[in-house]
């Protein structure tokens, strides 16, 4: 007996999307669906959510009233692990994340009016069998018509195909890849050390000439014990499964589950980005593949053009223009920060003489636009304090704010505070420090005038 009849459907390894990459559309069989339990912040919920998009689904054959249906609102929150015969949804694994697709039930009496269309938000891998997440129920048995998202598919094609190429001219120098990862806008293989600016240009032409000659990119299930074992999920069932190498013409050979193009060429593009620091000393050498080398273009030069109109310049001018606007932004930045030290100073010695002077025992100060550092620089200045009680408060309405209540009576002073701002935080020893998520309308103006009207004993 074959793994697919033990399990009464094709199995991860060779379903027909692997089989296939290229099929768009199939009809097979329902043959078991479970409600899926799952905890509220669990992947496969996160997921669901993500292809809340499909909640209003186009149906592919007209209802009896036409357009879009709405998918049963009993079933929101409800979701369905669903086998089938065979699939072209290929479940995630291998780096490349799930595909995501549509599902057409049809009705006993083949009445095509009445179909139902129920779309998969997620394809994930149970062993040897791939589940689809769905948010109703189907029964067992139905017949169904299977439709990938083709666009996301041939994006993950390209990007997967490219990562493998990528991999293989960085292999020829040395640098195996120990991990990738395929993002939504772009993807990153990890290497054990940076590359220099020279092998970054060397690598991107080799890759981008093997494009150029349309290499034959193949699948072939040769004998397992032929087959390198030690990347393996450790529970895919090596016996039992199917194991598949992935070759680009002589130039390289891997094992791999994913989705793949028939040629390097419809690749298109691969263009490296920047290198960020991994584990270690591995490094992670970001790329994009294909069409998003285009989206990706496009948004580049989208900023080019928003600086070149903020800065007023050639695009050539535009480093030295950043980095003398760096340069003065710093300077300035200096400039403040010793201005709003001397006048913390000013305020303080001005604090202290309000205190003494009209024997006050509760003094205080708002800056709209002070920050911590300036109303620390006043607690500074006035401490160690002989009497009396100081509060200092930055920000304004609908903005965060700071505030430091330091001397004899600081608890009396916060316990109003608190009374009037609803998101204060803080605490300390000797003083209260804190922050202010942000002055809801009202409470700054009321703040004010509760510490004008606060009376403390001595």
């Amino acid at each position: 007996m074959t793994a697919a009849e033990s399990i009464g459907s094709a199995i991860v390894g060779a379903l027909a999307c692997q089989r296939d990459s290229y099929l768009k559309t199939l009809t097979t069989t329902v043959i078991s669906c479970k409600q899926h339990v799952v905890s509220a912040g669990s992947e496969s919920v996160n997921k669901a959510k993500k292809g809340k998009k499909f909640k209003k689904v186009k149906q592919s054959v007209e209802g009896k009233s036409g357009g879009e249906k709405s998918l049963p609102d009993e079933n929101a929150k409800k979701l369905y692990k669903v086998e089938f015969q065979d699939t072209i949804l290929f479940p995630e694994g291998g780096g490349q994340p799930s595909d995501t697709g549509f599902l057409t039930v049809r009705c006993k009496d083949e009445c095509d009016t009445d179909s139902h269309v129920i779309p998969v938000s997620h394809v994930k891998r149970e062993g040897l069998k791939a589940v689809h997440i769905t948010s109703e129920p189907i029964s067992v048995g139905a017949e169904v018509g299977m439709q990938v998202d083709w666009k996301r598919r041939f994006d993950h094609m390209q990007q997967h195909t490219g990562q493998h190429l990528l991999s293989a001219v960085l292999d020829k120098r040395d640098l195996p890849t120990l991990s990738w990862n395929m993002g939504e806008t772009t993807n990153y293989i990890e290497i054990p050390r940076k590359l220099s600016e020279q092998e970054l240009c060397d690598v991107s032409d080799e890759v981008n000439a093997l494009i150029t000659q349309g290499v034959p990119v193949s699948v072939e299930i040769p004998p397992k014990e032929d087959v390198k074992k030690t990347k393996m999920p450790k529970d895919y069932d090596l016996d039992l499964g199917v194991l598949r190498v992935v070759h680009i013409g002589n130039i390289d050979s891997n094992p791999c589950c994913g989705t793949h193009l028939s040629s390097t060429s419809q690749i298109k593009a691969v263009v490296l980005l920047n290198e960020a620091r991994g584990k270690g000393t591995n490094f992670r050498l970001n790329f994009v593949c294909g069409d998003r080398v285009v989206s990706f273009t496009r948004g580049e030069d989208s900023v080019i053009r928003s600086l070149v109109g903020s800065m007023t310049c050639q695009e050539q001018m535009l480093p030295d223009k950043v980095r003398d606007l760096v340069k003065d932004h710093k300077r300035l930045q200096t400039r403040e920060t010793s201005l709003m030290k001397e006048i913390a100073e000013l305020k303080a010695k001005e604090l202290l003489a309000d205190l003494e002077s009209r024997n006050k025992s509760l003094v205080f100060h708002h800056r709209p636009d002070g920050d911590l550092s300036y109303i620390f620089h006043i607690f500074k200045s006035m401490t160690p304090l002989a009497h009396g009680t100081v509060a200092l408060i930055t920000g304004e309405t609908h903005m965060p704010g700071a505030v430091i209540v330091f001397g004899q009576h600081v608890d009396p002073v916060v316990a109003e505070l608190k009374k009037h701002i609803g998101l204060v935080r803080g605490g300390g020893k000797d003083k209260f420090q804190g922050k202010i998520v942000c002055f809801e309308k009202g409470e700054l103006d009321s703040t004010l005038k509760a510490l004008q009207g606060l009376k403390l004993e001595d």
